[in-house]
């Protein structure tokens, strides 16, 4: 019989457990074994409550003459078309009252009043209307519906007794026959109400003001205001009056390089960028394009194009990017002609902001 190893430590025999603690093992191992069971029974029933209150999935063909009047729907690309005219929120007035819609637009809130009864924001640019949603499942689903969703709706125009003040549509509200979520949103990083709020709201202690990196960091979102939607929109409208009124005068608008080999101008520094195996500037001004365009006997040309300057900002005038609104034209007699239409333009796009872009103008002075 061989002795064993010298300095090698002999393991001590295990000890048997006893009947009593055998059983106490027994119990735990059987009372962790039922807190697992029970966890993930209420998780199979909290994703079961999940998926009910999300709503089944619907066919894209059955969106309209389905029986399945709410849902989840997948629209990417169809080939066939169901052949929906869909309604613009903000055309919705008294005078469309029982008629039938379509509405694509983002669910901006929800409030459920009992088991069968919601209301429903829905939101579409500068546009805002109330949906009431009655009935058992379709009410819980609408309910339930997260922010920013874009859900398509169906339903019928009808004439409150009282204006919802609460909506830019205040006239009219839609009771819901048809709801299907086409896009989900997950949980938001911040509160839309918060992004909508005013300076004045703000001061008056009505909320929270947010800041500028966590609009920035959440730029998308932020662009949904009421108040950036319509800025974007001005500034569109800026460049078509622009452009719209330079035409009506017989120029021609050009598009002229911006990656130059030499800078253009000497009146502002350049950015330098490799350009393969040389390098290359981006353009501070079309002025050089424009005179060479007038060379070529056309009357007079514009362009509303990208503009690159490496100056540092000092000051709120000094800009590295920004989009130019350039023209230069020929005169017969003297500079006063030319003095004429740019005093022409402005008016022009001046009156026409007013007159076309109303409702975007009193949305950022609110």
């Amino acid at each position: 019989m061989s002795s064993p190893v010298e300095g090698q430590q002999q393991q001590p025999p295990k000890e048997e457990l006893t009947e009593k603690e055998l059983a106490k093992l027994e119990k735990k191992r059987a009372k962790e074994e039922a807190k697992r069971q029970k966890e993930e029974a209420k998780a199979a029933r909290l994703a079961e409550e999940k998926r009910r209150l999300e709503g089944p999935d619907v066919p894209y063909s059955e969106l309209v003459t389905g029986d399945q009047k709410f849902g989840h729907t997948f629209i990417q690309s169809q080939v066939k078309s169901l052949g929906r005219k869909f309604t613009k929120v903000t055309h919705l007035d008294a005078t469309m009252k029982d008629q039938k819609v379509w509405i694509r637009a983002r669910c901006q809130n929800t409030r459920k009043q009992g088991g069968k009864l919601s209301f429903v924001t829905l939101r579409q640019g500068l546009g805002t209307v109330q949906v009431v949603v009655f009935g058992g499942d379709i009410a819980k689903f609408a309910g339930n519906l997260s922010k920013e969703s874009v859900v398509d709706l169906y339903g019928t125009v009808t004439v409150p007794e009282e204006p919802i003040r609460s909506t830019t549509q205040s006239e009219v509200e839609l009771q819901a026959e048809r709801i299907f979520c086409i896009s989900r949103a997950q949980a938001l990083p911040l509160q839309f109400e918060d992004l909508e709020r005013t300076e004045a709201d703000v001061e008056a202690g009505e909320g929270a003001r947010v800041s500028l990196d966590t609009r920035l960091d959440n730029r998308v979102i932020d662009l949904r205001t009421k108040a950036n939607q319509a800025i974007l929109r001005v500034q569109s409208g800026v460049s078509m009056l622009f452009r719209e009124f330079l035409i009506q005068k017989g120029l021609v608008e050009i598009h002229t390089p911006k990656l130059l080999g030499a800078a253009s101008e000497g009146g502002a520094d350049v950015f330098k960028v490799q350009y393969f195996e040389r390098n290359a500037y981006l353009a501070q001004s079309p002025q050089l394009y424009k005179q060479m365009a007038l060379m070529t006997d056309l009357p007079g040309v514009f362009e509303i194009g990208p503009v690159f300057r490496a100056e540092k900002s000092l000051t709120f005038r000094h800009m590295t990017e920004f989009v130019g609104l350039d023209m230069e034209m020929r005169f017969a007699d003297n500079y006063h002609e030319v003095l004429d239409v740019i005093d022409g333009t402005f008016d022009h796009i001046f009156h026409g902001l007013n007159e076309r872009f109303s409702s975007e103008l009193e949305a950022i002075r609110a």
